[in-house]
């Protein structure tokens, strides 16, 4: 969350959580305890207020100025976010407190500008990053109810679990490839609902473990931010399962989870340097790649398709004559907007990296009255634009908190110049220090 998602002034939610000093969630005070759950789960922030005087429902009296009576200070616990994140968070920090008052109340935002992510060094263990709170399967699960998980809490990929045990994992590839459906989960809500059911009921009687990945690729709890990076980069995968000496489930390692991490990495001396991050100071431009597919804005519907499915990138920028960018078409956006005839043809395209087949006569006659039928119907104009002496650190905080998977990296005049997406960074991450 930036100052660019709230904007200059936008409505919030600002919780106040009373305890005691006293107050302890497990073996651990409860105000460290509700930092850790909230910082863990990527809170805009939160502020500890330390009484001075007070009481509660009870009607015992805690103050500091009474010598005969021993410090159990109220404790307030402020934090302040956006209405959907305080609607995730919330009944599980309602579940936390053992004894206390929280409210709740409307606020509006007139000012969000944040610091760079915070600094990492190779000391803090996965464990400190991770997420806990881990969706599984069984290895007896039927596929429609995996795909159904999956869906419900917008995953990627899903842990196969066998006696807490991680055993595989299944990914949006392997449902695709061995379940055979017909479309990424993430395409999927682009259809129309008729198109959805009739992909969902092809899915075949199978369970988790005939179509899950085995044996995972894991990272222990305890393992250096380093070590997670290294093996996601060079087995290019987007998340880690994270289990303890068992190698039992204890939390999952996401991509977005890592880059959260790296900011500002200090000194030029690599001796002084963390073992995991970019120089901080060094310009995007050092990891920048400069092939990323372009189209103009008048391109027709099978230029823009071929160009989104020609590089990993799944989408394409819209430049003028002079490389200005535009805005930017993902494949979601094409197939949500194209004519039912030709969505077959787009759907294989779109799965298979197939050229895209041009329209029969009868089709181009349809497609003629379409809504969308070039770039410029298809693109959002929103795009991040950074230049190419923008540092590293500047660039990971914008693209982490804003959601971001692609950065435009352009010049004085806004022409493009190149782009950098998440697995870049991560790439850089590791070979900064190689």
């Amino acid at each position: 969350m930036t100052s660019e998602t709230w904007g200059s002034s936008s409505d919030a939610r600002r919780v106040r959580i009373y305890v005691s000093e006293e107050d302890k969630i497990g073996s651990v005070p409860a105000q460290h305890a509700v930092v850790t759950f909230l910082r863990r789960n990527n809170a805009a922030g939160m502020t500890i207020i330390r009484g001075f005087e007070g009481f509660g429902a009870s009607g015992r009296m805690h103050t500091s100025r009474l010598a005969e009576v021993p410090w159990d200070l109220p404790v307030v616990i402020e934090w302040v976010d956006t209405p959907a994140r305080v609607d995730e968070l919330l009944p599980e920090l309602k579940r936390m407190i053992p004894a206390g008052l929280i409210t709740i109340d409307r606020t509006e935002v007139i000012l969000f500008a944040t610091r760079t992510i915070r600094t990492v060094s190779e000391a803090i263990p996965v464990e400190a990053v991770m997420t806990k709170d881990v969706v599984t399967v069984r290895r007896d699960t039927p596929i429609h109810d995996v795909v159904d998980r999956m869906r419900k809490h917008s995953l990627r990929a899903i842990p196969v679990v066998d006696d807490g045990i991680v055993v595989g994992m299944i990914t949006n590839s392997d449902l695709v490839s061995r379940a055979h459906l017909g479309v990424r989960l993430t395409l999927l809500p682009s259809l129309p609902p008729a198109e959805q059911a009739k992909q969902l009921e092809s899915l075949p009687r199978r369970t988790a473990d005939e179509i899950m990945s085995a044996p995972p690729v894991v990272v222990a709890m305890n393992a250096p931010l380093s070590e997670a990076a290294e093996t996601m980069v060079r087995r290019r995968l987007k998340r880690l399962p994270v289990v303890d000496d068992r190698g039992a489930l204890v939390g999952i390692l996401s991509r977005v989870d890592l880059l959260r991490t790296v900011a500002d990495f200090g000194t030029t001396d690599r001796r002084d340097r963390p073992a995991i991050g970019l120089n901080g100071d060094a310009p995007v431009s050092t990891i920048m790649r400069e092939d990323v597919p372009t189209v103009h804005a008048d391109s027709p519907l099978n230029e823009v398709v071929q160009a989104v499915v020609s590089t990993r990138l799944n989408r394409a920028l819209v430049v003028d004559a002079d490389r200005r960018v535009l805005g930017v078409v993902r494949a979601r956006s094409v197939l949500e907007r194209v004519t039912p005839s030709l969505r077959t043809n787009l759907l294989r395209s779109l799965m298979q990296r197939l050229p895209f087949l041009r329209p029969s006569a009868d089709e181009r006659e349809i497609e003629r009255h379409a809504a969308a039928h070039s770039a410029r119907d298809l693109m959002d104009d929103n795009v991040l634009t950074v230049g190419p002496n923008e540092r590293v650190r500047d660039v990971v905080a914008k693209m982490v908190e804003g959601g971001r998977k692609l950065v435009a990296i352009v010049d004085e005049r806004g022409c493009l110049l190149g782009v950098v997406d998440r697995a870049d960074m991560l790439r850089g991450i590791i070979e900064e220090h190689e």
